[in-house]
């Protein structure tokens, strides 16, 4: 793993975040779903899944009642409990993760 281009690559990633959450404004989908460390979505034919995305699916509020009744289980089939975000704390929250971990990697790269 190259740690220089790790640290160029969060950043760009950590700028793309901050622009989701630099202008407010009103949304008819503004929930993201987090399963476990996964975030929820939709695939071809419309059917939810779990997926690792920098930028998740986001839902109304009439889809996030109906992903809130499925049930998801993780790789120890236990049942994982739906998380619901808005996308700005959702956001908020990956920026805060993204700032620690850049800050950790330029550690190790001095």
């Amino acid at each position: 793993m190259n740690i220089k281009n790790t640290i160029t690559e969060l950043k760009e990633r950590l700028q793309s975040y901050l622009s989701q959450i630099e202008f407010p404004c009103l949304e008819y989908t503004p929930y993201i779903v987090e399963v476990g460390a996964l975030t929820i979505g939709t695939d071809e034919t419309g059917r939810v899944i779990t997926q690792n995305k920098y930028f998740p699916m986001q839902f109304s509020e009439n889809a996030v009642k109906t992903i809130l009744s499925m049930t998801f289980k993780d790789c120890f089939d236990e049942i994982v409990t739906p998380k619901v975000y808005g996308k700005r704390e959702w956001y908020s929250e990956q920026i805060e993760r993204l700032k620690f971990t850049i800050s950790e990697f330029e550690k190790l790269d001095k």
